[in-house]
């Protein structure tokens, strides 16, 4: 009997990996742990210095949907690695940032144009080749390498700016990501199942020749724009992603303003990447079992009673609660979002399109914590944690539009 062998797990545990250390993961966990000793030295305000936010998110929604259009015509593997060589590189020139703000918003510039090959958009589409019926398990294993990240930068990065300063915390950082990442990526990452004679799913095939030849279905961008679909899902995921982001990047602030050590603080943060984990894993095993958009909808519910406990003067153990249940909903905006992409638009234009939600996920990723921002400047944290509250509200409703799926986007059930 002839041994059928299946690499797709492997294939998880390098996109795992490689989004454990991505720029998404390593931006959102640790800009805030290096921003307060940065303005500690150079003077910046708190809105000045998440400004820089907006360098990095006007760039990912400019540039996502061609970078998904070079994921689709070059492979996933090639982009991914030439990512972290450049996520590396810039990530040890901030030892070298002087008082210029306008530097620091360049080198954030220079990430996200750069770096944007080592986020969802490349790694998403690697998944969704080598699954189907698994899709959403698999997705959510490799994207709890967000939570994973998330969970170990804040509390490494805190550790070494403690031992050695934020400038060569920011040096050591970008060894790490080279040590842990290119070597994976290059080892163990293949771009899809036909590459290595197999099947989605492991689905037995004795013909090499078959693996190949499955055609790649699906609509292009262009008939994708010109669905309701298509701006229901962005519109949702713009106001769920504005939320969660915003709370993500000012959990730190918040909680040291209210007199928490800093590396207390840094611990919540990373209890809230903890959940992650769980998060991604469950909304992956949920997604293959019911409609992917009430889901979404059941993992909002906690993180809306956690932005309110965070509005209100609660004890430290009570924010790390609150972190906890934030920390459910941060990143399964991008999970979701790729599992509806592979469902509603097929596999023909995945990235473009997938790139395309991204950018705009990322649009709110730099505007919702620059707003929040300014409203903790006139109004203080609670002010700006219930508005957080508001608009997820505003995403539950909206998650409750979603059309069905298209029955020839259904996977078929082992």
């Amino acid at each position: 009997m002839t041994e059928h062998r299946f690499d797709g797990w492997r294939i998880v545990l390098a996109a795992t990996v490689g989004l454990a250390c991505g720029i998404a993961t390593l931006g959102a966990s640790t800009f805030s742990i290096f921003v307060g000793p940065i303005r500690l030295e150079t003077g910046w305000s708190q809105s000045a210095a998440f400004a820089a936010l907006i360098a990095v998110t006007f760039t990912a929604a400019l540039m996502s949907p061609l970078m998904g259009a070079i994921v689709d015509r070059f492979g996933a593997k090639r982009v991914i690695l030439v990512g972290f060589v450049c996520e590396i590189a810039i990530f040890a020139s901030f030892a070298l940032q002087g008082p210029d703000i306008w530097s620091f918003y360049l080198r954030y510039f220079l990430l996200s144009a750069f770096a944007l090959g080592t986020t969802h958009v490349a790694f998403a589409r690697v998944i969704t080749l080598w699954f189907d019926r698994r899709r959403g398990l698999a997705l959510g294993i490799a994207l709890s390498g967000v939570g994973i990240g998330g969970f170990i930068w804040p509390l490494f990065v805190q550790a070494m700016i403690e031992a050695h300063g934020w400038r060569m915390a920011y040096v050591l950082l970008a060894v790490a990501i080279g040590v842990i990442a290119l070597p994976t990526i290059a080892w163990l990452l293949r771009d899809d199942p036909a590459s290595l004679g197999q099947r989605p799913d492991g689905d037995i095939d004795d013909s090499r020749d078959s693996a190949i030849a499955q055609p790649v279905t699906g609509i292009t961008l262009g008939a994708a724009v010109r669905s309701r679909t298509f701006w229901t899902i962005l519109l949702t995921f713009f106001v769920i992603g504005f939320a969660i982001q915003s709370a993500l990047m000012h959990l730190v602030p918040l909680l040291t303003s209210r007199g928490i050590s800093p590396m207390a603080a840094a611990m919540a943060q990373s209890m809230m990447f903890l959940a992650v984990t769980t998060g991604r894993l469950v909304t992956g095993w949920l997604m293959d079992r019911f409609f992917a958009p009430h889901v979404a909808l059941a993992f909002l519910l906690a993180p809306i009673a956690g932005l309110a406990m965070l509005a209100m003067d609660i004890p430290d153990g009570l924010a790390v609660v609150a972190a906890l249940m934030i920390g459910l909903a941060v990143g399964a905006e991008v999970d979701v979002l790729a599992y509806l992409n592979s469902r509603y638009f097929g596999m023909l234009h995945f990235s473009r399109i997938y790139g395309s939600f991204y950018g705009i996920y990322s649009l709110s990723g730099g505007v919702g914590p620059l707003a929040t921002a300014m409203i903790v400047e006139r109004g203080g944290y609670s002010a700006a944690m219930f508005t957080l509250c508001g608009l997820l509200v505003i995403g539950c409703f909206a998650l409750l539009s979603f059309p069905p799926f298209p029955a020839t986007s259904t996977p078929t059930k082992a």
